[in-house]
């Protein structure tokens, strides 16, 4: 999908949705919630702009401090407060049987209320905010001017490889990282996670993950972690492959937390070094991953009909019905299927 041909099409609707990116979740998941909002306004022909100034993994700057524009940009600061993702639905907050949540939830109303007076104010009009999008995509979508007539995860790839574009920069230096690493046209990938995902998924042994690849000798392997001892491990447990990484010896584990607190130029090198690791995973020939974390998942649906593409906590007959499901609901499918691994 080419991004002029987007444009042209996405300026021709009539209503606005102004969607926040870079809130509170780590890039891809970000970039997951976007490229769903950007499907919804295709489909029920609303215009997709953009707020990033304050992007959790930008330093200022926002979308265009690594990728291209494919839309315009808005920069009043009342979004940073009142555009906000779409909440858990009040069966979901319910179920939670707090009082704390409970009081959220109706906080998050009135904060609705608040973005979309001041949004008919600013822009003279009624504006659709990011929490107005469904928590749900579509099964199928259909754009004929734009060629699309698909299921959602080819939609999904279609929009995606649009705005996975660089800056001029970001692309020299990723060119300079593929360079440095010196890896061979045909290469292995896979994702190895440690830090917080804890607390959402179980993390997945990288010795299973890369058992999947049955391997001869002298092949190369990239290695996307964010923990500098699980791919120590890996080598070890692996001799006679040749991996190799991104990953800094320091680091010990994402958390989400740490690293919005981290500078300017540290949040930079390390946004940039996790972008070229997963436009590394693009480029393999075949890639492991996980339902549970924001890369693998985004690789997933891009090459979603790839049969050298697969999930190791998830069957292949399943994973195009599963990647659209919240991380709660993943999560248990990917316990099941880890339990089922450690079995054999």
């Amino acid at each position: 999908m080419d991004i002029k041909q987007y444009r042209k099409v996405n300026e021709s609707f009539r209503r606005r949705l102004i969607f926040h990116v870079g809130i509170d979740s780590g890039l891809f998941v970000e970039l997951n919630y976007l490229i769903n909002a950007i499907l919804y306004g295709l489909t029920h022909q609303i215009r997709i702009e953009l707020y990033s100034e304050d992007a959790n993994f930008g330093t200022g700057t926002g979308w265009t401090e690594y990728f291209a524009p494919f839309c315009e940009e808005v920069h009043e600061p009342f979004h940073r407060r009142y555009n906000f993702h779409r909440p858990p639905s009040w069966k979901r907050i319910i179920q939670k049987k707090s009082l704390r949540f409970v009081a959220w939830k109706l906080k998050t109303i009135g904060k609705t209320v608040i973005g979309r007076w001041l949004a008919y104010r600013v822009y003279g009009g009624y504006v659709l905010l990011t929490q107005n999008i469904p928590a749900n995509p579509d099964k199928h979508y259909c754009v004929p001017a734009l060629g699309i007539d698909s299921d959602y995860t080819e939609a999904y790839g279609m929009v995606a490889r649009m705005i996975w574009r660089f800056q001029p920069m970001v692309g020299a230096q990723a060119v300079n990282f593929r360079h440095a690493l010196h890896l061979p046209p045909v290469y292995a990938a896979a994702q190895i996670r440690g830090g917080d995902k804890q607390t959402e998924a179980t993390l997945i042994d990288g010795k299973i993950i890369l058992q999947q690849f049955n391997l001869p000798m002298g092949n190369w392997v990239f290695i996307l972690t964010d923990d500098y001892r699980l791919l120590e491990k890996a080598r070890a447990d692996f001799p006679k492959l040749h991996i190799v990484s991104l990953c800094q010896p320091t680091e010990r584990g994402y958390v989400h937390q740490e690293f919005c607190k981290t500078t300017p130029r540290q949040k930079r090198e390390a946004i940039t070094r996790l972008l070229v690791s997963v436009d590394l995973i693009l480029r393999s020939h075949s890639f492991v991953g996980s339902i549970t974390t924001g890369p693998s998942v985004f690789v997933l649906k891009i090459r979603a009909n790839d049969p050298l593409v697969k999930a190791i906590d998830c069957p292949p007959h399943l994973l195009k019905e599963t990647l659209p499901l919240t991380i709660d609901r993943r999560a248990v499918i990917s316990k099941e299927a880890i339990l089922l691994c450690h079995k054999k």
